[in-house]
């Protein structure tokens, strides 16, 4: 037998309620998502070199539509070019024997592709060593504020 009265309000679990009703709800129904489409452009044109021309997010470092292997063996070529006039006018101005001549043109012909192929790997280095100058610059400057900030410039008056 139940020590709850058959009109109480509670039941052994807790309030007695009644079903809940449903309502409708008013609102209209949201239509369901329309996603666009994706197009990503045209797509990058590829000349005899290999190197892509068109606009390219992450490919390889590229001058001037060329891709920098390109370049280095357009400029070795140059230099190569530039050693051998540069060896022949030295033979004649020292008025070597003909056969020396011929090596000294292939010497500095040999000696000019390499300085002209190491011209843009050159211009890459060169923007690793500036940003690291400018690192070091930097630290300088904030060891020097940091220093004098502590209250520690004392030393450098003994330098003098």
């Amino acid at each position: 037998m139940s020590d709850y009265p058959s009109q109480s309000p509670w039941g052994p679990h807790g309030p007695q309620v009644s079903m809940p009703s449903v309502t409708p709800n008013p609102t209209a129904p949201t239509p369901p998502p329309t996603f666009q489409s994706f197009d990503p452009g045209p797509a990058p044109s590829y000349r005899g070199a290999g190197g892509p021309t068109g606009p390219v997010g992450s490919g390889p470092i590229v001058y001037s539509g060329q891709p920098l292997g390109a370049w280095m063996r357009k400029l070795a070529i140059v230099g190569s070019v530039l050693g051998c006039f540069v060896g022949a006018a030295r033979g004649f101005a020292l008025h070597l024997p003909p056969a020396i001549i011929g090596t000294m043109i292939v010497r500095l012909g040999v000696a000019g592709a390499a300085t002209g192929a190491g011209v843009p790997p050159a211009f890459r280095a060169a923007g690793s060593v500036i940003r690291a100058a400018a690192w070091i610059v930097l630290a300088a400057v904030l060891w020097t504020i940091a220093v004098a900030a502590a209250g520690q410039m004392g030393w450098l008056t003994q330098l003098r």
